[in-house]
């Protein structure tokens, strides 16, 4: 195939010129780019242009492929030139096929066959694309032998990136003699590049946040158990808290200047962290874990014949709406307090009409004012924790008011005893008696009463609500529903207006010095301790007098002691 091809481009002085000056056979390429080339590009154009298909061929090694496959060609289709027995050392298979010596043989063999049929300009043609071929791969060879230098480079950069700090000597040296005892093994240098960066993937370094003490900050602390972080420490905290990842080049910069305990530049580069589209993370790690929504995604419980609406596009809006309220409240330093009392949401169009209102464009999320006359507004009244908080088949006033009691208010409530009795899970098999009804009785128990008591009327506030949050008059066996409830501090209220007036009353306290605590839980990744008391008491005050501002939150921990310090296991 490829001979008569010579032949025929072999016959034209234009189509030799061609092939001469760079047509790749079979499975290639050749630069078709002539005009550009000579009428358009100057001469510095033309050597980027140049530059850039000589990457192309160092990326994708296509010489290597096109000399493979040219040797499979001409063996496998017709007419088979290279089927014959002097052929049979040359194998597209082999790694070997493309040496030196080889391509040498397989020139001198298939040009000493080629003779025999052939003229003697269709032999130049053929010899000129064995050399030109050996020339290509020999150039290939030699490009990836002087990147290997740079390549070590780079992983060692890479490792410092995992790592989220320097290396030490040891570890760079441990490193690359990893990669070279894997070359002494006879592996080729992208296999042991490869398996090297593995192992900087599986190291520990990289799987977990691991402080190891130095000897400058053992120094300092030489029996106390806290210790200061250092820069890249604090870098990666900073990291992990802002956006559940590590730290980007800017923070690493500021590491390796020294500066980031410098409180400006630690309160400005919060600033900056939480305008960038990484702080989805903390909205979704931090927000879904608070909230209890974090698997939300996966919830199945909702009984999908009786409520087919829900969809897995509608369970996946659910999700994001509150992940998307708590970045717009981050992004824009927006009060906490609308986790309350904003008369706001977001949806997309399948939640919007999930909701009533008007829908916006397929894919896209709008921000919906006014979002009370909706029966929406804030955390509250939120579809993904009335449906997370329902069996799927009725309400669960018990699950949505201890949801509201234990996530917002932050009381502690045991689990209740193995022998109380299950209600139905379908509202329509309660008899006559309604679910409010049921629970009255439930609490003249006095054994569940003084529990029940804390949270159950937080969750009758939610009856017009239905098992998939969709507002509702009536309950699924028909009866109407009642909204009224008597809140634990004797306030009574009706529905989302009473619930939200009972926490400004009250509340609201609660709720700010729980999002205090869990927020700073969340930072430091750890259990709050009794000394970390004064500090939630600053936070809770600085707040109230920051407007309830989201960004004062952030400063006050970035800023803290307990923040910027780490505390040390004694004898490690």
């Amino acid at each position: 195939m490829f001979l008569h091809n010579a032949r025929e481009i072999a016959s034209d002085a234009e189509g030799h010129r061609l092939l001469s000056a760079g047509f790749h056979s079979q499975m290639g390429y050749f630069r078709d780019d002539r005009p550009l080339y000579e009428l358009v590009l100057d001469e510095a154009q033309q050597r980027q242009l140049d530059s850039l298909w000589t990457d192309l061929d160092f990326i994708t090694l296509a010489p290597v492929r096109q000399f493979k496959q040219f040797i499979w060609f001409e063996r496998a289709e017709p007419p088979s030139f290279m089927a014959t027995a002097q052929f049979n050392g040359f194998r597209s298979e082999d790694d070997d096929v493309t040496s030196a010596a080889k391509m040498a043989q397989l020139s001198e063999a298939y040009l000493a066959k080629a003779a025999i049929i052939t003229n003697d300009v269709a032999l130049e043609v053929v010899r000129d694309y064995f050399d030109r071929m050996s020339t290509n791969v020999r150039a290939l060879e030699a490009a990836k032998a002087a990147a290997e230098p740079s390549h070590l480079d780079a992983l060692l950069a890479f490792a410092r990136r995992a790592y989220r700090r320097p290396l030490t000597k040891d570890e760079s040296d441990d490193l690359i003699g990893f990669y070279h005892s894997l070359r002494d093994q006879h592996l080729g240098h992208e296999e042991a590049v490869r398996d090297s960066v593995t192992s900087v993937l599986m190291s520990p370094h990289f799987c977990y946040r691991v402080d190891p003490l130095s000897d400058d900050t053992a120094a300092t602390s030489p029996i106390a158990d806290v210790r200061p972080l250092s820069d890249y420490e604090l870098a990666s905290r900073l990291g992990y808290f802002l956006w559940s990842s590590m730290p980007d080049e800017e923070l690493m910069k500021h590491a390796a200047a020294g500066d980031l305990h410098n409180a400006d530049v630690l309160a400005a580069q919060s600033r900056r962290m939480l305008q960038d589209q990484r702080a989805w993370g903390l909205a979704t790690e931090f927000a879904g874990n608070w909230l209890d929504i974090r698997r939300f995604e996966e919830h199945n419980a909702v009984d999908r014949e009786r409520f087919p609406g829900f969809t897995n596009e509608l369970r996946e809006a659910m999700f994001q709406e509150p992940m998307r309220f708590t970045l717009d409240i981050i992004q824009r330093n927006g009060s906490v307090l609308d986790f309350l009392y904003g008369d706001y949401t977001f949806v997309n169009a399948v939640l919007a009409r999930h909701y009533g209102m008007p829908e916006p464009d397929a894919g896209k999320w709008i921000r919906v004012d006014n979002a009370q006359k909706y029966a929406r507004g804030g955390l509250l009244p939120m579809s993904a924790f009335l449906t997370k908080n329902a069996p799927g088949l009725r309400t669960s006033p018990v699950k949505r008011g201890y949801w509201i009691v234990h996530r917002l208010l932050g009381e502690y409530i045991p689990a209740p005893p193995p022998n109380v009795p299950v209600l139905p899970t379908d509202e329509t098999k309660l008899g006559e008696l309604t679910l409010r009804e049921t629970l009255a009785q439930h609490r003249a128990n006095p054994a569940c009463a003084s529990c029940h008591a804390k949270f159950d009327s937080f969750g009758l506030a939610f009856e017009g609500y239905g098992p998939v949050g969709e507002t509702r008059n009536r309950d699924l066996a028909g009866r109407s529903v009642e909204t009224a409830a008597t809140f634990p501090n004797g306030m009574s209220g009706s529905g989302l207006d009473g619930l939200r007036a009972f926490m400004r009353a009250r509340g609201q306290t609660e709720f700010v010095d729980t999002l205090c605590r869990e927020l700073l839980v969340y930072a430091l990744g750890r259990s709050l301790l009794r000394s970390d008391e004064a500090l939630v008491t600053d936070m809770r005050k600085n707040l109230a007098s920051n407007d309830y501002k989201f960004n004062r939150l952030v400063q006050d921990i970035v800023t803290s002691r307990q923040f910027l310090m780490k505390r040390v296991v004694q004898g490690s």
